[in-house]
């Protein structure tokens, strides 16, 4: 008898799990569980795909504002050379810019320079003196002004002298100034002109020689020669 039962215990196949109803749908619910946690992570995923571009985006936004002053930094640095190379150009321009105003300024309105050559003399009443002023303006080499310390006869103290057209003419002491001196203006009028002109009850008469140019009436005589006669004392 115990044979038997061993014999069927060993032909009855084990119980079936899977037929009971309960772990059948455990098993249903096992399968759609890992479904739902198959879709579920999909989305975040998903999102947090879509999210680090912008977290990407914003780490990289600081590094592009930092590196517009980079892109802007080479252009100012390779103007700064520029301008220092330029300097030297604009001063000399500027510097030529002066030069030219002063020029014209000289030219329109030439100032008064003293000058020893020739060397001047007068007589006044037979008594000789060296004490006249030459003045030369600039720009104007064949023009010369003779002032006399202190007026003669009450009329003879400024003389205007053009070697150039040989006139020699009573003018006036100059009425304009340039760069601190006494200046005459080119369209201004040279005075009266001397040659053959009767004042004082007698006539002027004008020399240019090689050596020295002469005027004189009976009372006055002006000299301006080139080499010193009489020794200055």
């Amino acid at each position: 008898m115990a044979k038997h039962k061993k014999k069927r215990d060993k032909a009855t196949p084990p119980p079936a799990t899977v037929s009971s109803p309960d772990t059948a749908v455990e098993v249903t619910d096992e399968s759609e569980v890992p479904e739902a946690q198959v879709v579920a992570p999909e989305q975040p995923a998903a999102s947090s795909a879509e999210a680090a571009p912008s977290t990407e985006e914003l780490d990289d936004a600081p590094t592009q504002a930092n590196e517009e002053p980079r892109d802007v930094t080479p252009p100012v640095a390779a103007a700064r050379p520029r301008w220092r190379r330029w300097m030297p150009d604009l001063i000399k321009v500027a510097l030529a810019l002066v030069v030219i105003g002063i020029a014209a300024a000289i030219w329109y309105q030439p100032p008064l320079v003293k000058a020893h050559f020739p060397y001047v003399s007068y007589v006044f009443f037979g008594q000789r003196f060296e004490d006249a002023v030459l003045l030369r303006p600039l720009a104007m080499p064949t023009r010369y002004y003779v002032a006399l310390p202190e007026k003669l006869a009450d009329r003879y103290q400024w003389f205007a002298v053009d070697r150039r057209r040989e006139v020699v003419a009573l003018t006036e002491a100059p009425r304009h100034r340039a760069l601190g001196l006494q200046a005459i203006r080119r369209s201004d009028p040279l005075g009266l002109d001397l040659e053959f002109r009767k004042l004082d009850g007698s006539e002027w008469q004008i020399a240019f020689l090689d050596d020295a140019i002469v005027f004189s009436n009976a009372l006055l005589t002006v000299r301006l020669d080139t080499q010193q006669t009489v020794p200055q004392q």
